[in-house]
């Protein structure tokens, strides 16, 4: 519920300040989502101890000049059965 209002409040605010539309707004909220989810998985990339240096880096690169399709492949992928019971 505070959330909602936050968000409803933060977007009345950039409305009023930038002339922002409501386009403009979702397209801005969908890239925030979207690059939050790039991060994480760059954050998950590192964290993963079972996978050696070589293929991290590797990794890296194709999230980094693919973001969607190398992100989506990643979480497919790229996570080993090992790396997510530990997480657990």
């Amino acid at each position: 519920m505070l959330l909602s209002n936050y968000l409803l409040i933060s977007m009345a605010i950039l409305t009023s300040l930038f002339g922002l539309g409501d386009q403009e707004l979702f397209l801005i909220s969908i890239a925030i989502l979207f690059y939050s989810v790039v991060i994480w998985t760059v954050v998950d990339l590192f964290s993963n101890k079972d996978l050696p240096a070589i293929p991290k880096l590797l990794w890296l690169i194709v999230i980094l000049f693919f973001p969607f399709l190398g992100t989506l492949i990643y979480l497919y992928y790229g996570r080993s059965a090992k790396h997510l019971s530990n997480q657990r």
